[in-house]
């Protein structure tokens, strides 16, 4: 039967053996030879049964929980009359051994899944705290988390997920911190998250986001360890995927994107990183659409021969909503290259990228010097909020605002941002306001919002999220 529910895969193996002195017991080994320990499997399963000698070390009565509990030396067994179990097991690199005769399996741990050491973080980095990220596997994760925070109130809770291929999930937060509304909301979404199989874990966090689709990242994601712990001592949630190298923390909150790891470890900035951070990020977004916006109706604002020069006698062959428009498809299209292209092409693909955007097409008057430079520094502070998704929004939010400048001038865009505030204000992260505590307006919580507060308060303060009814 289980081998009919593994479609006689090539790679089960069968091992017999004999259990018992004079009154031996018909017995057999079944695992999958990919997935299993072969060591393991001889020191704690295999010599240990072929030890005994003596029928009197065998309990006949309970054969199955005598071998499981006295005999085998697998540090976690457990015994099932479940086909759907045993095959479970088999195939997440487990051994079954079963007896002629009886009716219940022992299901032993032996498995061994290939994987990558514990490494630095190639995609964020942290000059003066820990260098090491997580990795593709779900229990060298939690280590690392529980190396952050050595405390019994650090609850793991276990789930899987999918139909045809169960995929292990952890849910992590500390007892005495976590928000218990947040919790219960992340659990009813896992719970009533249906789905055949899990590669990733972007299907987990499209369900950790709700029903309500936005632009903006409402699942703040970090492959750091130490941001983790940080975000659990908050009283936050983390989420994390087997085969997934990231975390998915809840509640997000947008103001959480403006606060850099760094921060927290080094003495200077703490009262200027968060104001350069919001204000390049409002840059990003808006640069670009005000200055086609100046150029179209507000020249008249600069001196009229540098007005002339730069707005109303440009000598290129475009108008500058396309040329706006051109160099930023040109720059994400970049991007887009240098993560589906070989490595050693990256070289390549640069000097093409260089060829394409730069004095050249200046001198050829297809593009604008000044386009080239707003779009330069929209381009730049856009990077700055690489790190947990807030780049994707930006991305969006600026040709929205590109095309209010277009046509519709100042006055529109500052409407466009009134009301990008007021949809902003209306999205929420597992329940919790995604403006908080800016709005609503908590001013006991903004000792970490525009500036980074003293330490030892910041330690000892508890962190309580808003929630409302709306969703």
């Amino acid at each position: 039967m289980i081998k009919e529910k593994l479609n006689n895969t090539a790679d089960l193996s069968i091992r017999p053996l004999q259990i018992g002195g004079a009154q031996k017991y018909e017995g057999v080994l079944l695992y999958i030879e990919n997935l299993v320990d072969s060591q393991v499997i001889r020191d704690n399963i295999i010599s240990p049964l072929l030890r005994i000698r003596n029928s009197s070390e065998l309990d006949h009565q309970n054969l199955m929980n005598s071998l499981a509990y006295h005999h085998i030396q697998s540090p976690s067994v457990e015994i099932s009359q479940s086909i759907e179990m045993a095959v479970n097991g088999i195939v997440r690199g487990k051994t079954l051994v079963m007896v002629g005769g009886f009716d219940r399996i022992v299901i032993a741990e032996t498995t061994q899944w290939q994987q990558r050491s514990v490494e630095q973080s190639s995609r964020q980095r942290s000059p003066g705290g820990p260098m090491i990220g997580l990795s593709e596997q779900l229990k060298v994760n939690l280590n690392l988390i529980r190396s952050f925070i050595q405390s019994p109130n650090l609850v793991v809770e276990s789930k899987q997920i999918g139909r045809f291929s169960k995929t292990d999930l952890s849910i992590v937060y500390l007892k005495h911190k976590v928000d218990q509304k947040a919790l219960e909301e992340v659990r009813t979404r896992l719970d009533t998250l249906d789905v055949e199989y899990v590669l990733e874990s972007r299907v987990v966090e499209d369900a950790l986001e709700g029903r309500k689709k936005t632009i903006f990242p409402l699942v703040f994601l970090t492959e750091m360890p130490d941001v983790v712990a940080a975000a659990l001592y908050e009283g936050r949630i983390a989420v994390l995927v087997n085969g997934t190298p990231m975390a998915s923390i809840v509640p997000s909150l947008f103001v959480q994107y403006m606060a850099q790891p760094n921060e927290y470890y080094t003495k200077s900035g703490k009262l200027t990183n968060r104001f350069i951070l919001f204000f390049c990020y409002f840059i990003s977004v808006l640069l670009p659409g005000i200055y086609v916006a100046v150029a179209y109706f507000h020249e008249n604002w600069f001196p009229a021969k540098f007005a002339k020069k730069y707005f109303t006698h440009s000598d290129t062959i475009l108008s500058f909503f396309f040329e706006m428009c051109i160099l930023l498809l040109i720059l994400y299209l970049l991007i887009l290259v240098s993560f589906r292209i070989q490595t050693d092409m990256i070289i390549v693909a640069s000097l093409v990228g260089t060829m394409v955007v730069s004095t050249t097409a200046v001198d050829a008057k297809l593009i604008h010097p000044l386009s080239l430079i707003i779009v330069g520094i929209a381009f730049l502070t856009n990077l700055l909020f690489v790190t947990g998704g807030m780049a994707n929004a930006a991305f969006t939010l600026r040709f929205f605002f590109l095309i209010l400048g277009s046509f519709f001038g100042l006055t529109a865009m500052g409407i466009g941002f009134i009301l990008l505030i007021i949809y902003m204000s209306r999205l929420r992260s597992v329940g919790v306001p995604y403006l908080a505590p800016i709005i609503p307006f908590r001013p006991q919580e903004f000792k970490d919002v525009f500036y980074r507060g003293d330490l030892k308060k910041l330690i000892n303060s508890p962190h309580k999220y808003p929630h409302d009814d709306k969703e």
